[in-house]
C-alpha cells in the first residue's frame, strides 16, 4: 500500500451497516485569464457553511487592482467583493477578504474604511498576486466565525466579452457576456466526520460504468470508490438501493453486491431512490460510520464538480495534503 493509502485508512475502517442510522467544504472555482496581463479574471467559490450558502458557486469577476497591486473581484450577481487588505483595521495583519463593501483603490489599508475586521470571510496571507485557491478561512456563520475550507479552483473556463461601449475605470463592462465551461465529471469530496477526515479533499474520477449504467468513480492515487449498488449484500432483502463510498473496488459486471463481500460494509451510504443513479448528488445527508464512540451518523457530504484533467496535479496535492492534515 502507498503512503497515501495508509493515510486514508488511518482515518478509520469502513463498517457494516448493522446498527447504522438511516440515511460541508469546498471552493471549486472556474477561472479565466485576462488577455492583458495574465491575471485570473474570474473565480467561482465553493465550500461555505449553510448560513453563507449563497456564496456557493458564486462567480467573482476581476474589477481592477488596489493600491497594493493586488487584483480585486466582484460577484456577478451580488454586492460582494473578494480583495486583499494589508490591514483591515484591527491588528495589522494582511488578509484576503470576502466583503459586502467595495474596496477603495486609493487606500493603503482598511480598504472598506470601517476600521474593523468583521467581514464575511478572512484568511491570513502575505501573497498579493491572487487569492488562495484552497485554504482555511474564518467565515461568518450564524453570527460567529467558523473555520471553513474554501476552494477557489482555476478550472477550464473560457469567456467571451463583446463590448457595446467603453469600460469604466473599475472594469465594469457595458456589453454582453457568454461563458462556456468544459464539461466535468470528476468530484471532490468534503464534509466527512472527524473520524473519516482523511477522505476530505479526495478527487474521484469516472473510471467506468456499473451493470445498471451508473458511473463508477475512483479516487486519484488511492483505492477509494464511489458507486451505486442495487443490493449491497446480495441477499435480496435490502430495503433500498444506494450510493456507496467504499475502499473495495466494485465489479462493473455484477448486478448486486458489487464489492463481492456478501455484506453491506463501507465508509458511507446514501439511499438512491430520491436522487437517482445518473450521479451522486452534489450535497446530501449520507449515513457514515464515524468510529466506535459515535457509530453511524448522518453527515452532510459535498461532491463538488472539478476539472477532470491532470494539469492541476500540484493543486490536487495541496488539497489532499491540507485535508489529510485536518484542515
Amino acid at each position: 500500500r502507498s503512503q497515501a493509502e495508509h493515510e486514508v485508512h488511518a482515518a478509520g475502517p469502513k463498517c457494516s451497516r448493522n446498527g447504522e442510522a438511516p440515511g460541508a467544504v469546498v471552493a471549486t472555482a472556474a477561472s479565466m485569464v485576462s488577455a492583458d496581463n495574465g491575471d485570473t479574471w474570474m473565480y467561482i467559490l465553493s465550500g461555505p457553511c449553510n448560513a453563507q450558502m449563497d456564496l456557493n458557486g458564486m462567480p467573482f469577476v476581476k474589477q481592477g487592482k488596489t493600491l497594493s497591486g493586488a487584483p480585486y473581484y466582484k460577484a456577478l450577481s451580488a454586492e460582494k467583493y473578494l480583495y486583499y487588505d494589508p490591514d483591515c483595521g484591527e491588528d495589522g495583519e494582511a488578509r484576503w477578504v470576502i466583503d459586502v463593501n467595495r474596496p477603495s483603490v486609493n487606500k493603503i489599508s482598511d480598504l472598506d474604511g470601517d476600521g474593523l475586521c468583521n467581514d464575511i470571510g478572512l484568511i491570513t496571507s502575505q501573497y498579493t498576486f491572487h487569492p488562495p485557491t484552497a485554504g482555511e478561512w474564518n467565515l461568518l456563520c450564524d453570527g460567529e466565525y467558523e473555520k471553513r475550507f474554501l476552494l477557489l479552483d482555476e478550472g477550464t473556463t473560457t469567456m467571451t466579452v463583446t463590448t457595446t461601449g467603453s469600460t469604466s475605470t473599475t472594469s465594469t463592462w457595458n456589453g454582453t457576456k457568454s461563458m462556456t465551461t468544459t464539461k466535468s465529471t470528476s468530484l471532490m469530496l468534503s464534509g466527512t466526520c472527524a473520524y473519516k477526515k482523511a477522505l476530505n479533499g479526495l478527487i474521484f474520477d469516472v473510471v467506468g460504468k456499473a451493470a445498471d449504467g451508473s458511473p463508477i468513480y475512483k479516487a486519484r492515487g488511492v483505492d477509494e470508490y464511489i458507486y451505486h449498488d442495487p443490493d449491497c449484500d446480495g441477499a435480496g432483502n435490502v430495503s433500498a438501493a444506494r450510493w456507496v463510498l467504499d475502499d473495495s473496488k466494485p465489479n462493473s459486471t455484477a448486478t448486486k453486491d458489487l464489492d463481492g463481500d456478501g455484506k453491506c460494509t463501507y465508509h458511507a451510504r446514501l439511499d438512491s431512490a430520491p436522487v437517482g443513479i445518473v450521479r451522486p448528488p452534489a450535497s446530501a445527508e449520507w449515513g457514515m460510520y464515524c468510529g466506535e464512540a459515535s457509530g453511524w451518523m448522518s453527515v452532510g457530504l459535498t461532491l463538488q464538480l472539478v476539472s477532470s484533467g491532470d494539469a492541476k496535479g500540484a493543486y490536487d496535492l495541496v488539497i489532499n495534503s491540507a485535508a489529510r492534515n485536518g484542515i
